[in-house]
């Protein structure tokens, strides 16, 4: 008899998750991320000497999944090469939506198998021209 008294008081003091662990848990991670802003406004960390801009590096590479990027902007001029860049990429994102056949077979899809050879090798070839100077 005891014992489920105990129980039952136990059970009434319990607060519930929603709202009311949730809201002291949503204040506490704003009081942390708070403290975090002003201990980062008070003591910044530098990430190391401030650049010269005056001065640019005498080589820029980007990363090697870029590279067939900077080796198109070299070739051709600046606004086409934003244009054929964009076009291209849009062009590998929609792949999936424009070859609509229901052909799993590779020989059924040799037009697009070609297209995407076609691709693949003008983007190494771009990426070559990207890393020569």
């Amino acid at each position: 008899m005891e014992r489920d008294q105990k129980l039952s008081s136990l059970e009434s003091d319990e607060i519930p998750f929603f709202p009311g662990h949730l809201l002291t848990e949503v204040v506490m991670a704003f009081a942390v991320l708070g403290l975090v802003f002003i201990l980062a406004g008070v003591w910044p960390k530098e990430l190391g000497p401030p650049a010269n801009t005056i001065m640019t590096p005498s080589r820029i590479v980007p990363e090697w999944y870029f590279l067939w990027l900077f080796g198109l902007l070299k070739i051709v001029p600046e606004l086409l090469g934003l244009f054929l860049s964009g076009l291209l990429i849009m062009g590998v994102l929609l792949l999936p939506w424009l070859d609509r056949s229901n052909n799993n077979t590779l020989k059924g899809r040799r037009k697009i198998l070609m297209l995407i050879i076609l691709t693949v090798c003008f983007m190494i070839v771009l990426s070559v021209i990207g890393v020569k100077e």
